[in-house]
């Protein structure tokens, strides 16, 4: 091998090698990181630093909002139902005793109305029976005659009773047919009476689906 030769070799082995590795754009797994990362970051910041109750609504914003894991809700084995099967989607709650009278029945009748009404959005939305005690046979006829596709779940009254900790009053609780509202990452935040109309209950639920792109 002559000089030119061995001098072209030479700088032909100092040249870099197309490394595919090194030609990636170190940035990218960062913007994947963050396309799953940031809707968390932005429900954070909704109901943590948003002050909800500047909005106009007619139910009542809870304070302090209680996270539904608080409740220690129950699959009808009696096992705690993890968090995440009870959240992703907005839910419309109803706390039942043993039975259901005319008044309890009714608004029953309203929620399910309202959950309708809810039109293309109805999707992003459950109704949930939580049961204090157990159900007798003409609550569970009730039940399956007229709201098949609600969930239930059992809770220990005392216990919700405690989460719920200063939003429970002497006129307002769980026990007076009253309707809850709680959001897809979980927080109860919202309650109406027995007596507030449907329209009331269907134009805050609307306009929360509106505000909230998560659920």
């Amino acid at each position: 091998m002559n000089d030119v030769d061995l001098q072209n070799e030479m700088i032909s082995s100092a040249e870099p090698v197309n490394n595919p590795q090194q030609n990636k754009n170190p940035y990218t797994i960062w913007f994947v990181v963050l396309s799953f990362v940031a809707p968390v970051i932005l429900a954070y910041v909704m109901y943590f630093f948003v002050d909800i109750k500047s909005f106009t609504n007619h139910g009542e914003i809870l304070n302090p909002i209680i996270h539904i894991s608080s409740f220690q809700l129950r699959n009808e084995n009696g096992e705690i139902i993890p968090q995440k099967e009870l959240m992703s989607k907005w839910r419309i709650i109803s706390f039942l005793g043993r039975n259901c009278d005319q008044q309890c029945a009714s608004r029953l009748y309203d929620t399910r109305q309202i959950y309708t009404s809810l039109g293309k959005d109805r999707d992003r939305a459950v109704r949930m029976f939580v049961h204090l005690e157990p159900a007798d046979e003409s609550l569970l006829k009730l039940i399956a005659e007229t709201h098949p596709n609600v969930v239930n779940v059992n809770g220990d009254k005392s216990a919700i009773i405690k989460a719920l900790g200063d939003n429970v009053r002497n006129d307002v609780s769980i026990d007076n047919n009253e309707t809850y509202i709680m959001d897809p990452i979980g927080n109860v935040m919202m309650r109406f009476t027995r007596d507030q109309p449907n329209k009331d209950l269907l134009y805050d639920i609307k306009k929360l689906l509106k505000a909230s792109q998560i659920g």
